[in-house]
């Protein structure tokens, strides 16, 4: 047991100590957490289902800002673990969770603010050209206060053992167990009502209802959706596509038959005596292919302490020591230019958001060959970029490619399959280290007019629009296969029995998980406290027990 309750405890400083994000931020997710956990613990297969069903509770919480909605890292290790030790069933892990989740609130509350004096250890440090110390600041204190909050208590729950734990259950009678199934019956709603209101566009909600309606009629499982979904998507993707080629296309017509002109070239590609510029000199400063390779890995860690006051910057001043080093080559020089990246900083950090590193790299080369390039200039960019950038990463990360993994893979995981949290973890990780490592260099080789690019092309909102297609497929399929309440009402005419449950049935197969959903979609939209929703889920599906109305589907 004591093996076990080490490893958990690293398990869970490690969810919180994002020293490596793409790896660690899936230790934000039950799925993997409660995977591992199980390992740990000895019972793989129950952590997996247990991770499963708290997951599916959160597919819709999304942090951003320096917000954390709920501790979801909390709430897959602590959850998962007093399931097995208690020996409930995997659907029992939803009301271990979410106490668990609330109090981890207040743990990242306590991280996040005591993190602060790291940063202002690390001003002073640099100050005496200590680049190594601003370095060290970045990791270890904030990895002793994650073992302290999340580590300590996670070892001390798992050494306890399982006596008191399946006392606890043992306790509770069987009917408060089954009320409290239904609960978690309805759980799910709330997840996936909360992605449903981030992706739900109004031109793009029929697509949620038909991968509703065709999961229910079909019976298709969720890897069969998001493949259909995929394939819609990347269709619709390519014929837009096509009519923007076309509507180009006619309007240089048009523009050359009237007109009789040619298009001139851009300003920018002329020097004032109206020739085309010579190349640019090559810069005798370079950084090398290794340097970026170093510092875009280096960007994986600019969460590692993230703190309320200047949020990522010591992460961002830790990345730029490497290119700093290289560029510059007195230690009173380094220092001072990384100076400037100690300043407040917040923004995307694993998907779209690396651009802004390249763009901060390319910048510094230029500045460092003697260009007329200022500290003001690169911040400026910095903090121009970061809104823009953070509001198109969280949406593709968070809220589009998160989702749609882990709904297949915690469908997968809930049919007894392992391949669930493997899958979804693995391509979840090659997505964010490929679409990073492309972004990071990008903005290097391109400068400050990357992203402009990006963004004008249109490209991206048409990516985002066609992803938006899937998720809301599969949120549809998990809204019709995770929210497993039915009604056991029935009504006794003559000599005969009728079910409700049947009788809704015969209308369209579903109605009672679609109408839960659009319900808690509706609070949603109303601006309710999704701790208020919680407590009403709890009493509506404990009460709905007891009287009768709604039973759990296992």
């Amino acid at each position: 047991m004591v093996i076990s309750a080490v490893l958990v405890a690293i398990l869970a400083t490690m969810g919180q100590w994002w020293f490596f994000g793409p790896v660690t931020k899936c230790l934000v997710y039950p799925l993997t957490t409660g995977t591992l956990v199980g390992v740990f613990m000895g019972d793989p297969m129950l952590g997996m289902m247990a991770g499963a069903n708290i997951q599916l509770i959160y597919l819709g919480w999304i942090s951003a800002g320096g917000t954390m909605p709920s501790n979801t890292i909390v709430a897959g290790v602590f959850g998962t673990a007093m399931t097995i030790l208690s020996g409930a069933d995997a659907k029992m892990a939803v009301t271990f969770a979410i106490p668990f989740s609330m109090l981890g609130l207040l743990l990242n509350q306590i991280y996040m603010t005591v993190n602060a004096a790291w940063i202002h250890r690390a001003d002073k440090l640099l100050d005496q050209g200590n680049l190594r110390g601003v370095r060290l600041m970045n990791f270890v204190p904030s990895a002793c206060m994650a073992f302290i909050l999340y580590g300590i208590p996670a070892f001390l729950l798992v050494y306890s053992g399982s006596g008191w734990a399946q006392q606890l259950i043992d306790m509770v009678p069987k009917h408060v167990i089954s009320a409290l199934e239904v609960v978690g019956g309805i759980m799910p709603a709330l997840g996936i009502a909360m992605l449903l209101n981030y992706l739900g566009k109004k031109k793009l909600i029929p697509w949620f209802f038909a991968g509703f309606f065709l999961t229910v009629y079909s019976g298709l499982g969720m890897t069969a959706i998001s493949i259909f979904s995929a394939i819609i998507a990347l269709v619709m993707y390519l014929n837009s596509n096509n009519k923007s080629e076309d509507k180009v296309e006619k309007k240089k017509v048009k523009r050359l038959s009237v007109n009789k002109k040619i298009d001139s070239v851009e300003a920018a590609q002329v020097n004032d005596r109206g020739n085309t510029p010579a190349v640019a000199p090559e810069y005798t400063k370079k950084l090398s292919k290794s340097t970026l390779v170093k510092t875009w890995l280096w960007t994986t860690s600019t969460e590692s302490c993230y703190n309320y006051e200047r949020l990522q910057a010591l992460g961002a001043a830790n990345l730029m020591i490497t290119p700093i080093r290289e560029l510059y080559d007195t230690n009173e020089k380094q220092a001072e230019e990384l100076k400037k990246y100690m300043v407040f900083y917040n923004s995307e950090v694993f998907t779209i958001g690396p651009i802004i590193n390249g763009i901060a790299c390319s910048m510094e080369e230029a500045r460092a060959n003697g260009e007329d390039v200022e500290a003001k200039d690169i911040n400026a960019v910095r903090t121009g970029l970061m809104g823009p950038v953070a509001g198109i990463g969280d949406t593709v990360m968070q809220g589009i490619l998160f989702p749609i993994l882990f709904g297949i893979g915690c469908s997968l995981a809930l049919e007894g399959s392992y391949l669930g949290p493997i899958l979804s973890f693995v391509v979840f990780e090659a997505l964010i280290f490929g679409c990073g490592y492309f972004m990071f260099m990008t903005g290097y080789k391109q400068g400050k007019t990357s992203l402009l690019k990006i963004l004008k092309n249109g490209t991206i909102d048409k990516i985002i629009n066609s992803f938006s297609i899937v998720g809301l497929m599969v949120v549809g399929a998990m809204a019709a296969s995770r929210v497993t309440v039915n009604t056991p009402l029935a009504i006794k005419v003559g000599q005969g029995t009728t079910k409700i449950q049947d009788v809704l049935d015969s209308l369209a197969p579903g109605l009672i998980p679609l109408g839960l959903t659009l319900l808690v979609w509706w609070m949603l939209k109303k601006k309710i406290n999704t701790l208020y929703i919680i407590i009403a889920i709890f009493v509506v599906g404990i009460l709905a027990y007891y009287l009768g109305i709604l039973g759990y589907v296992s």
